[in-house]
């Protein structure tokens, strides 16, 4: 199959010169999609059905032999190619036509057929003509629907000389939850050329099951035998194809709405081989997708077929569809390329919004695919297409655009009384079942979303339970398209009380939490006014949506909540109707401001005297002495004669200061520590690694009155006390005072062996020597050849070997040693290893 198709699309090369285009055509007539081949003609409603009214039907169409006045064309063709003589008239004309598809969430169908179901918004969204000299031109009509969170799209596809219909779907779940057992449905009762042959019956065959088939080849059909006469020689034939793995056929019964049913076969014959019957019923083809994630998409192919054929048949059909950006101003549109040989190269060019975007090479998938992704909203055009020396331009215009947003208006209900907040404001036109973002605002000040919310079976999305008020800028949105409205509704109901304001209330805390007690009782005769206290209650609440629902204080003994301002609101209540109304108030918790004391150090000594080269520091309110009085202690005990706003401290312990603001007589007192800080009074340095080691580590051991950094040879500073990585040899280290109160330092020399050597009388490793040799305990040092011949054995305290044997001065080479010494423990430890000698 692919090598045939490989040859046709080869054989172009030689059309190059004298191509004929294809005389295709495609038209959106009053929300119909009409689209023409040679030999077949379709009509798609707005519902997504074949059966567009016949009133809408371009004057170059043919007749489609309506018999009883349904005023319905669905698809006709002319399989003799006989210039329309012999033609297969419209194949579901009698009667009430049953045809349509349906889309299964969870056990619910949802149906759209010429039997006056459309439980699937959606319409046409634009016709196409694509034409090349590569492959057979085609007119493609794009439908588009949704459902349940569900995005449907239908492109159905004719060619200029196929005998066939091509629909390609995809089904992408646009909501936020996944979506169970999805099924899809398209099903048919094929009244072929009924108005010939007076007979509603017709032959049904099922010919191949994908769950038999090798190639997942899935064909089932529904013919009527030639007539003999002029007008039916070779009688007529419908088909569903399918290559998909997912798919299922059947026939059996008339009106079949239940996806899941169609696919499972439920009192339907779908088994390979079943019984070849003559009657008045439907072919049907069923898809299973169980679930779908959000934002996933699943992707079908399958056929109606006008002639004759078995497993073996081709639809050859190069197609190309669009999909618009999924959300407003994004750029995930896409155009696809379908119907290519899966697996070989192509190269692409195509022009967006005018700027050419250069060759590039797309390797189609196994489905015979290329997708050009990351596409915003715009015009794509002028796309050319090489392929084995067959070079096209497809003067296709494709039209991206982002999603309309939402376009609705509201209506609203009334409150019916006070005491059940049953409001109600409705907002219209939406899309059933279909989820948006809805968010509005409450006089003006409340909030309220964005929330997603689900429009019902009617396309209305219901604000219930709401209280009487202003309702104000009104935003929905989908696929982030926002709509603002500027309607303005009032939910209106029984009269209100007049919840009279109480002046801003002032205490006084003494310990600086802002928490203290209230009788909140006292208010009362604010709120009440001049009304009789008998008929209505008074409530406290600590929020707008408390005093709402009713969550009230206690009155009597009110807790504030630890601010230094804040508020309140009472409510009012009348006792008859339970209507009420409230009022904000303010109440000040009156304190100095928020002051920090902030701690501080003193520098010592390592005797932890006071280190006289440095200055005192100095404790400071921040506050002003003008308008705060104070009080300086020292461990408690009251400091004479400091009054002011700052205190200068000569040693370390404990201090406090209690501010009063001299307006209030509110005090406060807030404290401070003085830690002393210094160099370490005890100090020692642990090697952590072993002699010879690859990875030489320490840690500095210092305790005292600071906080220390370290460093090693005067390096960066670290805050641990490891270092690792560390070279052999001398190495100085430092502890720093982090707040600048003195510095130690320490040496330590790390025990190694040099790798080579370079006896070259230069001043620069003539001799070999054991690195830090003076930190080994009772050292012996040998030095062998490869051999294992003894060269020489060192002095510790010597130069080292300088590369000879006896006088003689010995080659490059590597040479070996051995050192034995004792641990810290006394024990006896020996090392072996090599290093080079280098002339």
């Amino acid at each position: 199959m692919l090598l045939k198709f490989r040859y046709l699309l080869l054989l172009c090369a030689f059309c190059l010169t004298n191509s004929i285009y294809a005389q295709l055509e495609a038209h959106l007539i009053s929300g119909e999609g009409w689209a023409k081949g040679d030999f077949v003609e379709i009509g798609i409603n707005t519902s997504g059905v074949f059966g567009a009214n016949t009133s809408n039907k371009p004057s170059t169409f043919h007749e489609n032999r309506e018999a009883d006045g349904n005023n319905l064309f669905g698809f006709i063709a002319n399989p003799l190619a006989d210039g329309w003589v012999d033609y297969d008239g419209d194949f579901f004309t009698p009667g009430e036509p049953e045809e349509g598809f349906c889309l299964s969430v969870n056990g619910v169908n949802y149906n759209n057929n010429n039997n006056y179901l459309s439980e699937i918004p959606g319409e046409i969204k634009g016709v196409n003509i694509i034409s090349s000299d590569c492959f057979d031109d085609s007119a493609q009509i794009f439908w588009e629907g949704n459902v349940d969170g569900l995005n449907i799209k239908r492109y159905y596809s004719v060619t200029k000389d196929g005998l066939f219909i091509q629909m390609a779907t995809t089904i992408k779940n646009i909501s936020n939850a996944v979506k169970p057992d999805v099924y899809f449905m398209h099903n048919v009762d094929p009244d072929n050329n009924v108005t010939l042959s007076g007979f509603y019956e017709t032959n049904m065959e099922l010919i191949s099951q994908a769950s038999s088939a090798t190639d997942n080849i899935s064909l089932v059909t529904a013919s009527q035998d030639p007539l003999m006469t002029t007008e039916d020689m070779d009688g007529s034939s419908v088909s569903f194809f399918c290559r998909d793995e997912l798919a299922r056929v059947s026939f059996g019964g008339f009106n079949n709405r239940n996806a899941s049913d169609v696919w499972n076969g439920t009192d339907l014959s779908n088994a390979e081989g079943d019984m070849t019957v003559f009657e008045d019923i439907a072919i049907s083809i069923a898809f299973n997708f169980g679930n779908i994630a959000p934002n996933e998409t699943k992707k079908f192919t399958y056929y109606y077929i006008l002639k004759e054929i078995d497993e073996s048949f081709i639809p050859l059909i190069v197609n190309i569809f669009k999909e618009n950006p999924s959300v407003c101003n994004g750029n995930d549109g896409k155009l696809i390329f379908s119907g290519l040989t899966p697996g070989d190269s192509y190269i692409l060019s195509y022009q967006d919004d005018g700027v050419l975007i250069p060759n590039q090479t797309y390797v189609a998938s196994e489905l015979g695919d290329i997708e050009i992704i990351n596409l915003d909203s715009g015009t794509y055009s002028d796309a050319t297409l090489s392929y084995s020396g067959c070079n096209t331009t497809i003067n296709t215009v494709f039209e991206l655009t982002d999603p309309e947003p939402p376009n609705y208006y509201l209506t609203k209900t009334d409150l019916t009384n006070c005491q059940s907040i049953n409001g109600q404001i409705n907002i219209h036109d939406l899309t059933p079942y279909t989820s948006y973002l809805v968010s509005y605002t409450l006089d003006n000040t409340i909030l309220f979303g964005p929330q997603e919310l689900t429009a019902d079976f009617n396309g209305i999305i219901r604000l219930s339970n709401l209280e009487r008020g202003i309702y104000t800028n009104f935003v929905l949105e989908q696929y982030e398209c926002p709509t603002p409205s500027n309607e303005v509704i009032e939910i209106l109901g029984p009269e209100q009380p007049i919840a009279y304001n109480i002046p801003g209330q002032f205490y006084c805390d003494e310990d600086y939490d802002y928490i203290t007690t209230i009788n909140l009782t006292l208010l009362n005769p604010f709120i009440i006014g001049t009304d009789n206290y008998l008929e209505y209650q008074i409530t406290y609440h600590a929020t707008e949506e408390d005093a709402i629902i009713g969550n009230d204080l206690n009155i009597s003994s009110f807790t504030t909540p630890g601010l230094n301002n804040f508020t309140l609101f009472a409510k009012k209540t009348n006792l008859n109707n339970f209507c009420y109304s409230y009022t904000a108030f303010q109440i000040t918790i009156n304190l100095p401001p928020d002051f920090d004391v902030e701690d501080t150090f003193i520098c010592l000594n390592s005797d932890n005297s006071i280190n006289t080269d440095y200055n005192s520091p100095t404790l400071t309110t921040n506050l002003s002495s003008l308008d705060y009085g104070f009080e300086w202690y020292l461990e408690g005990v009251l400091i004479p004669g400091e009054n002011l706003n700052q205190l200068t401290v000569d040693n370390y312990g404990l201090y406090s200061v209690k501010a009063t603001n001299l307006t209030t007589q509110c005090d406060y007192t807030e404290q401070a520590t003085v830690s002393p800080s210094g160099p370490p009074q005890t100090l020692e340095i642990e090697t952590l690694s072993n002699p010879f080691s690859e990875n030489h580590s320490v840690e500095i051991i210092a305790s005292g009155n600071g906080n220390y950094v370290y460093n090693i040879d005067n390096g960066p500073n670290q805050s641990s006390p490891i270092f690792s990585g560390i070279t052999a040899g001398y190495h100085i280290f430092n502890i720093i005072d982090i707040n600048g109160c003195g510095k130690v330092t320490i040496e330590k020399s790390l025990i190694d062996y040099m790798p080579y050597f370079t006896p070259n009388n230069d001043s620069h490793n003539d001799n070999w020597q054991i690195i830090s040799v003076d930190e080994l305990i009772q050292p012996e040092i040998y030095i062998f050849n490869r051999y294992g011949k003894l060269l020489k054995k060192l002095n510790p305290n010597g130069l080292g070997w300088d590369g000879t044997f006896n006088g003689k001065i010995l080659p490059s080479s590597d040479y070996w040693f051995k050192v034995i010494y004792l641990d810290d423990d006394n024990i006896k430890r020996e090392f072996k290893s090599h290093f080079t000698l280098k002339r």
